[in-house]
């Protein structure tokens, strides 16, 4: 059994950890115990350092028995920190080319030998979670840096889906060659904790199959994992989805539930939301529909931004009717209305005329009033209203760069950004658990074993799958 002694007591090594085996109690557990220095522990990205800051808070950790950060924010501080030594020539603007340097330069000075006394003074060893998500310059960075430290990382092949950045490592024939194995976690505290450890035993079998390249059978665990044929008949399936996620949150109305549609085609899993009001879209961390959306309202005026307006709540919320709400708009502008205007006619029509923040954000609101209205992007909407808010109130600083701002907040919220009953994708939902999770499409573009396993790890009392036939993929 690996404990929390064992990774402490290791020089290099790799733990293998499939998803709900309790990688994240291990790691706790190893921070619990003082050293004479801080444990450094890098993950990928913000929400997960949060997470886990989070968990150790709740758990009493002392903060002086660790360093947790990003890997590229902690190269980041050690360029900046350096910055003769490791120089970057590029803009932080320009994410693609700046990170890569960033990380390229680091390890050149990390190779140099440079710093490593001021790097073993700082910290007692390395710990690197989510490892099977570093491409090849955070590979480098992770082994320069375990030439320094004691260093254990932990990940699991099977929940590699960040892969199409850039080139990846071999896991056995680059980061087991580094880092030899310790151990593979293989208790499934999620579905125990639960009281499903049946559906937990099956999900690690299901990731063997899938390792192998076979093929799961939906039957073997009827107790758990419902399988629903589907037709190919879009209105058919699309009815019988909702019906089915009725059943969940009316059978078990006080549990979360994940819905898991296409990692390609987010406006399908928009269409679903707009269909259905017991559930919210998951957004991308990047906000980009956000951020586009602050651009055009910064650099259009008049009537024009009227209808961006229109356009882009008709994206996340029922009953806009942007068409025929614009005609109306330009109609009443040109005094040929025959009746009153409405809030919401009178708002949009003071945006055409005045094309202030204040006047933005008074016509989004007023939509969102609309009797028969429904937001099915609520984060989104949300955000975008207080990204118009924020520029209210500095009114130095564009929509768009409150849209940033924003954005870097919701960075950092973790899990706490997750809507309890929501859909996503395999990518967004990685890494977060619900009682129950229901896959869409088990045979989708895009659902590969690793994704495939990502999905069916979800759910921690039932998986719900709809697919074209019982074995997938």
């Amino acid at each position: 059994m690996i404990n929390a002694e064992i990774v402490l007591n290791t020089e290099r090594g790799a733990i293998v950890a499939p998803a709900g085996c309790g990688k994240t109690h291990l790691i706790t557990e190893a921070l619990l115990i003082q050293n004479s220095k801080p444990i450094l522990v890098l993950t990928h990205t913000t929400a997960g350092v949060s997470a886990l800051k989070k968990r150790l808070r709740k758990l009493s950790v002392p903060t002086k028995h660790y360093i947790v950060t990003t890997i590229d924010g902690w190269a980041l501080r050690i360029a900046n920190s350096f910055p003769n030594s490791s120089p970057i020539h590029s803009s932080p603007e320009k994410p693609g080319m700046f990170y890569p340097e960033v990380r390229q330069s680091v390890v050149t000075l990390l190779n140099s030998g440079g710093i490593s006394d001021i790097i073993q003074a700082s910290y007692s060893r390395l710990l690197v979670d989510e490892y099977q998500d570093c491409d090849v310059n955070q590979h480098n960075l992770v082994t320069s840096l375990s030439a320094v430290l004691p260093t254990v990382i932990f990940g699991d092949p099977m929940q590699c889906i960040f892969n199409f950045a850039g080139p990846m490592p071999n896991w056995n024939g680059e980061v087991l060659k580094h880092f030899p194995l310790i151990g593979e976690l293989n208790t499934p505290w999620r579905w125990i904790n639960a009281g499903a450890p049946a559906l937990g035993e099956w999900v690690l079998a299901a990731r063997e199959s899938l390792k192998l390249g076979a093929r799961v059978d939906l039957q073997t665990c009827p107790a758990h994992v419902i399988w629903h044929p589907l037709k190919n008949i879009h209105q058919t399936d699309r009815t019988n989805q909702y019906n089915v996620q009725h059943s969940i949150l009316n059978n078990f109305p006080e549990d979360s539930l994940l819905v898991i549609g296409s990692s390609v085609n987010s406006q399908s899993r928009h269409d679903y939301a707009q269909g259905n009001s017991r559930i919210e879209v998951v957004e991308p961390i990047q906000l980009t529909d956000i951020t586009t959306a602050a651009t055009q309202l910064d650099n259009k005026i008049g009537l024009e931004l009227t209808a961006i307006i229109l356009n882009v709540v008709s994206t996340m919320m029922t009953n806009v009717a942007k068409t025929a709400t614009l005609q109306r708009v330009e109609s009443i502008l040109n005094g040929r209305n025959r009746t009153p205007a409405t809030n919401i006619e009178q708002a949009l029509c003071d945006v055409a005329t005045d094309s202030s923040r204040s006047n933005i954000l008074e016509a989004m609101q007023e939509l969102e009033l609309k009797s028969g209205t429904r937001v099915y992007r609520k984060s989104a909407f949300d955000a975008l209203k207080e990204s118009v808010s924020i520029a209210i109130t500095s009114p130095t600083i564009s929509v768009f760069e409150a849209a940033s701002s924003v954005r870097e907040r919701l960075r950092h919220q973790g899990d706490n950004r997750i809507p309890n009953r929501a859909i996503g994708s395999t990518l967004l939902l990685k890494g977060l658990e619900a009682d129950h999770c229901m896959i869409l499409d088990a045979q989708a573009n895009g659902m590969n074993a690793n994704n495939l396993y990502v999905a069916l790890s979800r759910g921690a009392k039932t998986i719900t799958i709809f697919s074209r036939n019982a074995y997938i993929p």
